[in-house]
């Protein structure tokens, strides 16, 4: 089977590239602005300014800790947002969780505050942090355990908090395709759903109704995160049954996974179809992936995962769909100034009728033409605020008896002999509800 992408015209354009490391990259992530990407590998952990494109400088760290052969295998940005400076957690091949944080004027700079190896030193497989009110947890996914709590059969490849009231945590497995939901205050198992034979990543959507999958097996899948049901898969033919990260794009409406053929594929989430190939190297593993939405841009980020090659990291852009919505402006500003001159036309179509009928200055007529008009369906909310209250004004005050006299003068003054003829209020359809109001001439 051949995978043909479909044309598309705003597709994903090649940025530029990373050097600097100098064995396989394990994972990427991507700071809560935009700005910063850390990469994190056989060669250690690293951080890149991605405005400029270049490398920060690396905290110095103590020679006696930190093993130059223990591998960085996962990391996650600890994002508060009340705070100015960025904190990015990583765990390593031997046990080791390590966190810099940022310092300096330029904040380019960053500070190792803590490497500490946990548990019984297992490979740390996947990490990821929950921020509530004064506390942040950190949860780490070892080769033995989660959350201090060991699961007999299940190896963790991703662990996730649950955003509801309960912070649950939940724990894909990666060798027996269980997805497991501990307690979140003592890890206890209260739930646990299959999603297939094997699990090599997953990615949770924002709204985690939802997750994609690796299946190793023929590609991607999309779950239901409820009950882990496949709703979708999308077929890439894997020639070796490496795991391969996947990520949702574009706003979540993208599936973005690597591949064991220098490429990372492109897949409309809904329909399932092939978008685009991205082409990182002629051959070889591309099994880091990660995809990053912001305001103007949507980027891509994919990593060489084989020590024969030279690591690098492709960052591909596309423009986030503005175009329609800025098209719309100018549109959207006509349709309010025509449906504002409209509803004004509406309030002096009502006086009109009323002195047109009456030789005499009628409050009962005034207000019972208002409720004519409410009877077509355009309720007087529908006016816009400025009209409905001045209108509303002049009837109480009339009411009252203010300036009864200004209106019945101004009435002898007018000639009527000749009255409005017709006044139609339609409640045709002009864009979004504007009403049409003819008015034909005396």
């Amino acid at each position: 089977m051949f995978l043909f992408p479909t044309n598309h015209s705003n597709d994903y354009r090649l940025e530029g590239r990373l050097v600097g490391h100098k064995n396989a990259i394990n994972c990427l992530v991507v700071s809560r602005n935009g700005s910063m990407l850390a990469s994190g590998g056989c060669d250690g952990m690293r951080i890149w300014d991605l405005k400029r494109r270049i490398q920060l400088p690396i905290p110095p760290q103590t020679p006696a800790v930190r093993n130059p052969a223990d591998s960085v295998t996962c990391a996650c940005w600890i994002t508060r947002h009340e705070a100015t400076r960025e904190t990015l957690c990583y765990g390593t091949g031997l046990g080791f969780i390590g966190i810099w944080q940022q310092q300096g004027e330029g904040l380019h700079d960053f500070d190792a505050k803590v490497l500490r190896r946990i548990g019984t030193g297992k490979e740390i497989m996947c990490l990821t942090y929950d921020h509530t009110g004064e506390d942040t947890r950190i949860a780490s996914g070892t080769r033995d355990r989660v959350f201090n709590v060991e699961l007999a059969t299940t190896i963790p490849r991703t662990i996730n908090f649950n955003r509801a009231a309960n912070r649950n945590i939940l724990v894909f497995g990666m060798y027996d395709g269980e997805i497991h939901t501990l307690r979140g205050t003592d890890g206890v198992i209260i739930a646990t759903n299959n999603a297939g034979p094997l699990i090599g990543y997953a990615s949770v959507d924002t709204a985690q109704t939802l997750f994609l999958m690796d299946n190793v097996m023929n590609g991607f899948s999309l779950h239901r995160l409820d009950d882990a049901v496949c709703i979708r898969t999308y077929n890439t033919n894997p020639v070796k049954t490496f795991p391969k990260q996947v990520a949702f794009g574009g706003k979540a409406t993208l599936v973005v996974g690597g591949s064991d053929a220098g490429v990372i594929y492109i897949f409309d989430k809904n329909e399932g179809t092939l978008k685009q190939v991205l082409q990182h190297a002629d051959t070889g593993r591309v099994q880091t992936v990660t995809t990053y939405d912001g305001t103007h841009h949507s980027l891509i980020f994919g990593a060489t995962s084989m020590n024969d090659m030279e690591p690098t990291i492709s960052i591909w852009s596309r423009k986030q769909d503005t175009v329609a919505k800025s098209a719309d402006r100018p549109l959207s500003a006509l349709k309010n100034f025509v449906r504002g001159i409209a509803q004004l036309a509406i309030a002096m179509a009502l006086i009109a009728y009323v002195l047109g009928q009456y030789n005499t200055f009628s409050l009962v007529a005034l207000e019972n033409a208002w409720q004519e008009y409410s009877k077509f369906g355009d309720r007087p909310q529908d006016l816009t605020d400025d009209v409905r209250f001045l209108l509303e004004k002049y009837i109480e005050d009339q009411r009252r008896g203010e300036g009864h006299e200004r209106a019945r003068s101004s009435v002898k003054t007018s000639k009527h002999d000749e009255r409005v003829k017709s006044i139609i209020l339609g409640s045709e359809k002009l864009q979004e509800d504007m009403h049409a109001v003819i008015l034909l001439g005396s």
